[in-house]
């Protein structure tokens, strides 16, 4: 029996899988490769190494194009007039940076001559590569509700130019994301918590939650002489820069009068304006991008996730989980999974109570232990590989349901 075509449209290249959406487009990549013949097609800030795309193909992937596009990466600040431009075009940002132009007819030829049974969108703003006439089964894969994000941004930034961009990107993407959802047979959420935002919001019901699969570390932990608090994240991206600045702002300080000796280990893409703004300290070591985190995670002592803007789920929760390295988190922190505060992580979401638990973990082993065993527990009875076939068993369901739909 032929295995029916799908395309596959993203906007990262997922490997290697260095941040939260590349690790879950990859784990769906994978997983949707071994049904069907995959057709995938990238909109990317990176150009892949011949290795890189090797390793794709490696998975069963039928065809691979990459569109490098580093503009990408331009900062809104960069091109004032441009924005505006799109702006008064109802286009929001998060949209037009994706937007390219040599994409576009080549996605068109590849759907005349590859002939799809279905079309795969990875993150939404790439939706504006679909066909005008739609002779396919149309399946969303929804990281975040991204005019949701940018409107917890929105609330937690003080700047008022920022505010003002911030609050005609969130309604403009609201509108792109309320219009456009629509033409979907199907919707995948990140989350539980995401599906029902999303049903609320846009008032949709051919939507379910996709399972996140993790695999456990088998780390083999290294006992370092000072605490090692550990904060993993690109700062280039607000949410991150903003819990990493608030953390040592208004929390780090309390922590070190408590425990002189204590540590703050940031791994991840450098933010140079953020690194002007943060206090000189020898207890403050930023490590910029790694490739290998296994040393970091090997000596952290404790994960911490404060975060205040975002939605769905934050990877790196499940990269703490998988190396048993108790967590330090505000709700929003650990939003989209199953945890429970006390069992498997510690809540706090205030700065007094933040830095009460942090020093809490610290001084109790017993508590570090206990924190860790449950965690590795939760994560091989909630995101082991068995999801993945339950998940592709359910977009099977979707997508033999639109097709008899479509022909009824």
């Amino acid at each position: 029996m032929n295995k029916k075509k799908l395309l596959f449209l993203s906007q990262a290249y997922p490997y290697p899988a260095d941040g939260g959406g590349k690790i879950k487009t990859l784990n769906s990549l994978k997983t949707l490769a071994k049904k069907f013949d995959v057709y995938a097609i990238f909109i990317s800030e990176k150009n892949p190494s011949k290795s890189e795309l090797d390793y794709i193909k490696s998975l069963g992937v039928y065809k691979i194009k990459v569109f490098f596009n580093p503009g990408i990466l331009d900062s809104v600040k960069d091109n004032y007039l441009h924005l505006f431009t799109n702006f008064v075009r109802l286009k929001p940002h998060y949209v037009f940076q994706y937007t390219y132009k040599l994409a576009f007819k080549f996605i068109n030829k590849v759907i005349n001559q590859f002939v799809p049974d279905i079309i795969h969108i990875d993150h939404i703003n790439i939706a504006q590569y679909l066909p005008q006439q739609k002779r396919q089964t149309w399946i969303l894969e929804h990281h975040n509700l991204e005019f949701y994000l940018l409107w917890t941004r929105f609330i937690h930034s003080s700047k008022l130019s920022r505010k003002l961009y911030l609050l005609i990107e969130s309604t403009l993407t609201f509108l792109f994301e309320y219009k456009t959802i629509r033409k979907f047979d199907h919707i995948f959420t990140i989350s539980e918590q995401e599906r029902i935002r999303s049903e609320k919001f846009f008032n949709i019901d051919n939507i379910s939650s996709q399972p996140l699969v993790y695999k456990v570390e088998n780390i083999k932990k290294i006992k370092t002489k000072s605490p090692n608090i550990l904060f993993i994240g690109g700062l280039g991206w607000p949410p991150n820069e903003d819990a990493v600045e608030w953390y040592i702002n208004t929390m780090f300080a309390n922590i070190l009068k408590k425990v002189p000796n204590a540590e703050f280990h940031i791994v991840g893409n450098n933010n140079p304006e953020l690194s002007k703004r943060l206090p000189k300290s020898k207890n403050i070591i930023l490590h910029g991008y790694q490739k290998d985190l296994t040393k970091f995670l090997k000596r952290a002592t404790i994960f911490v996730l404060p975060f205040r803007m975002g939605g769905g789920v934050r990877i790196k929760s499940l990269t703490a989980l998988s190396s048993g390295i108790p967590i330090v988190s505000t709700k929003l922190g650990v939003e989209g999974l199953d945890l429970i505060n006390k069992k498997h992580y510690l809540e706090a979401n205030n700065e007094t109570d933040f830095s009460k638990q942090v020093v809490k973990l610290i001084k109790s082993e017993k508590l570090l232990c206990e924190i860790s065993k449950n965690q590795i527990d939760y994560l091989k009875n909630k995101h082991s590989e068995k999801e993945n076939s339950k998940w592709l068993k359910e977009y099977q369901k979707c997508v033999n349901s639109a097709e008899h739909i479509q022909l009824s």
